[in-house]
């Protein structure tokens, strides 16, 4: 009884994080801030592509629409399938600026946080990934009831099925 060790620990010892854990929290904390920093370079660089493919493209589609429209003005016979481009390119162009300078990466990820949160069943990897086993079976129903590739048309035709 009068020994040190049967003692319990004072109260205050813990409210107050010991050496090793305030040690493991600066290298999570430094680990947290490198994947941030890396996520935000791939991002910076994946508008900054955007950006550049808005430049080359948009570009070309404007030359296309003017040339198109001085053809018309000078009266010119424009064929009905030249729209075509100009429609697409318009559709296409109007998305990769939404990228570039809108704020289509800030709805990804709010839908991407949902899916997280709600469809987390469609990351269940193959049951060989070392983290596999993190996953519930309610997260594997998903996988599970899902179809191979090889079992779909028209692959059906040419891979054996395994039972």
């Amino acid at each position: 009884m009068g020994n040190k060790h049967s003692k319990p620990p004072p109260e205050d010892h813990q409210k107050h994080p010991s050496k090793l854990d305030e040690f493991r929290s600066k290298v999570e904390d430094e680990l947290a801030r490198r994947m941030m920093l890396r996520r935000e370079i791939q991002m910076a660089v994946n508008v900054a592509k955007a950006r550049d493919t808005l430049c080359i493209f948009g570009t070309a589609w404007g030359t296309l629409v003017s040339g198109i429209a001085v053809a018309r003005l000078a009266g010119k016979q424009i064929p009905p399938v030249a729209g075509v481009p100009i429609v697409i390119g318009g559709l296409v162009l109007g998305n990769i600026a939404d990228l570039a300078y809108g704020d289509k990466l800030a709805r990804v990820t709010k839908e991407a946080e949902y899916i997280m949160e709600y469809e987390r069943g469609r990351f269940v990897p193959a049951k060989q990934a070392p983290f596999s086993k993190f996953y519930t079976e309610e997260e594997r129903f998903l996988f599970d009831e899902s179809t191979r590739v090889s079992e779909l048309y028209p692959n059906a035709f040419f891979v054996e099925k395994k039972k």
